[in-house]
Formats: C-alpha cells, sequence, structure tokens
C-alpha cells in the first residue's frame, strides 16, 4: 500500500522572543532560528518525504533578512525533500510577505490565498491549502477543489481554529469541514499546544504545537510529529524539540535554610539540561518569623546557575496568628486587626500578604518598595 512520511510542525514564529527576557531577547530570537534548522535536521535523519508547515513560520510578515536567508538556504539545502507551507496570521501573504518578495527554494511550496492542491506524481501525494493574506481569515464549509477518488495519499495543510461553527477570525475548521475534506491526514497549526490525533470518519487531523514555548501560559513539552501517512490511516509519533521549557515550579522551603541550593537540586532532580529552561519559582512552606528571606538574593543567585529565574515568596510563617492576636502588644493588636479585615474582605490574599510584610517589619528592617 502506498505510504508516505511526514514531518509535520507550525507556529516557529522565527525571531520571536519573551519581551520579558532583557539582554537576552536577541540571542533568543536567533534560538527560534537553530529550532528550526534542528527540525529540517530531523526531517534528513527520518528520511521525510514531506515537511507540512501549517503556518507562522516566522513571527511577523516582515522578519529581518537574516532570518528570511537563513531559512531558505536551509530548505534548499535539503531538495530531496518536499517543503510545504501555508501562511498564518503572524506571516500572512501581503505585500511584505518574503513569501512573495524573495526567490524561493525550488523544493519550497507555498500556498496561496485561494484553495489549492499541489500534486507529487512520484511519490503520489496531493497536498491541499490555502494561506492567510491578513491578520484574519474566514473559514469556509468545505475546501472547494474535489479530491479524486484513486490511490493518491491526500494531505491538507491548515493553519487555523477547531470550532464547531464558522465563528472565528482565524479560519475557523469545523467537524463537518474535515468529514467532508476527503483527507487522510489534516497538518493543523495556530494552536500551540499538540493535540493527540484526532479522527473524524476516514480523516486523522492533529495539532503539532509550536516548537518553543513563547511565555509561561505554554508549560507543555514542545515538538512536532513524525511519521507514516496511508489511505485512512496515520501513525505519528510526538518528538520534542524545544531548546528550552518554560517551567513554573512550586518548591517547599519548610525546615531548609540554603534555599538557593535546595532549589536547584530539586530542579537538577527533575529536569534533564535543567540549566537551560526558563523557570517561573513559587516558594511555598513554612518559615520562622525571624528567617531573613531575601527574593533579590535568592533570584541572583539562581540566575548564576539559570537561564532564567523569577521567584514568587508564597511562604507562610511559622506562628499561631490566633494566639499572637491575643496579645496585650502592638504586634498583637496589629495581628487582630489584619485577621479581622481578612474575615471581611473579597480579597483575603492581599491582605494576608500585607500582614506578613507587617510581622516581618515587626522583627527586622523592611527594604524600600519591599513587596
Amino acid at each position: 500500500m502506498n505510504s508516505v512520511k511526514i514531518l509535520h510542525t507550525a507556529d516557529i514564529h522565527i525571531g520571536a522572543a519573551d519581551a520579558f527576557l532583557g539582554a537576552n531577547a536577541d540571542s533568543r530570537r536567533f534560538e527560534t532560528l537553530l529550532t528550526f534548522e534542528n527540525i529540517i535536521d530531523l526531517a534528513t535523519q527520518n528520511d521525510v518525504d514531506i515537511i507540512a508547515i501549517a503556518g507562522d513560520l516566522f513571527d511577523s510578515e516582515k522578519p529581518q533578512d537574516t532570518f528570511i536567508n537563513a531559512v531558505f538556504k536551509k530548505i534548499a539545502a535539503v531538495p530531496q525533500i518536499k517543503v510545504v507551507y501555508c501562511a498564518g496570521n503572524h506571516d500572512p501573504l501581503n505585500s511584505e510577505s518574503p513569501f512573495l518578495n524573495n526567490s524561493l527554494p525550488e523544493n519550497l511550496y507555498v500556498f496561496p490565498e485561494k484553495d489549492t492542491c499541489f500534486t507529487f506524481e512520484d511519490i503520489m501525494v496531493r497536498v491541499y491549502g490555502r494561506s492567510f493574506t491578513s491578520a484574519h481569515l474566514q473559514g469556509q464549509e468545505e475546501f472547494t477543489l474535489e479530491v479524486p477518488k484513486d490511490d493518491y495519499i491526500n494531505i491538507m495543510v491548515q493553519h487555523g481554529e477547531l470550532k464547531g461553527d464558522l465563528n472565528s477570525d482565524y479560519n475557523a475548521i469545523t467537524p463537518r469541514f474535515i468529514k467532508k475534506s476527503g483527507m487522510d491526514y489534516i497538518a493543523l497549526g495556530h494552536v500551540h499546544k499538540h493535540t493527540p490525533v484526532g479522527k473524524i470518519e476516514n480523516t486523522y487531523f492533529a495539532y503539532c504545537g509550536c516548537p518553543e514555548g513563547q511565555g509561561f501560559d505554554e508549560l507543555d513539552q514542545k515538538g512536532i510529529y513524525i511519521g507514516q501517512i496511508e489511505k485512512g490511516k496515520a501513525n505519528l509519533e510526538f518528538i520534542p524539540v524545544s531548546k528550552r521549557q518554560h517551567i513554573h515550579e512550586t518548591i517547599d522551603v519548610t525546615g531548609i535554610s540554603d534555599i538557593t541550593t535546595h532549589t536547584l537540586t530539586v530542579l537538577q532532580q527533575k529536569y534533564e539540561n535543567f540549566a537551560d529552561n526558563l523557570y517561573k519559582i513559587e516558594l511555598i512552606g513554612e518559615i520562622d518569623e525571624d528567617f531573613d528571606l531575601n527574593l533579590s538574593e535568592i533570584t541572583t543567585r539562581l540566575k548564576e546557575r539559570l537561564y532564567f529565574a523569577k521567584v514568587k515568596d508564597s511562604t507562610e510563617y511559622k506562628i499561631d496568628l490566633d494566639t499572637l492576636a491575643k496579645e496585650p502588644t502592638l504586634k498583637g493588636v496589629f495581628v487582630k486587626n489584619m485577621l479581622s479585615k481578612m474575615k471581611n474582605t473579597d480579597n483575603p490574599l492581599q491582605i494576608k500578604k500585607a500582614l506578613k510584610l507587617g510581622l516581618k517589619a515587626f522583627s527586622r528592617e523592611v527594604k524600600y518598595n519591599e513587596d
């Protein structure tokens, strides 16, 4: 039976970086390019026939020439692989598009605005799709091209949003659209979290997600799909490829005197290449009232070992507040008033935070602007 090996990727966003990285932002932009180049290398190592890129290869419609030249050079370096691309909402086919204003590699096939099919006779595959030409694209009830009923494998590349209806600015793709498509596999882009391979009647479909996370709202593994597509069958494997992960880690520091060392030990035990990741660390647990938990110092020391770290103090003091509130002291009066406020507010966490800061002020100096 005829089969084809594909690599499905999307939302690489070459040129993007987390704004909070500061001085590291520029190098992070080039890391997205390196990840793309690694993806092409993976395709070569796995003898892939087709690379399907489902939109947002670049982070903008007018990327730097450095990125454009490097991407096209890398694609041209694998002439045995057919690279098929539909432009997404970040890099639409408009007057600024690098796909319209540059000489393209011979093995790069870019879908225009209208429904189009690229036929590859040598491997008996047809690939269907269309591109965004602006930041928004209206979905459609059905793909407008008729799919011949023969032994060719039919693949579609779509940047869009799976929806129950067409109410979306980002090319709504409905169950009806999938059902009527006649495809063996639909390679989806736009959603940054990869999904399991789904199926409606004889058509398989999936989001591969983005290969590099774009922030701390994207904490899952990032990667690509590689595998075989046959008539009515898709056998795909998700392969992580990201250089760095965004990780939100909660660390209990109860009874810990050296919080920096403890945090690094926890991260090293949990994550391979732990120093390369970006961390949002939340410290929890109970600490003594006179324990000096200095966030600035901890963050600075962590950054000596980690690519990026942001630390939040959510610890609590190891004291009986109800007993303390009964003390005939200024501290007791303060605690009593704050506990009363906590019971009569819609935002008790904010009051609790102020209570902790006040107790810290009673036991030692509070730094200017500390929160």
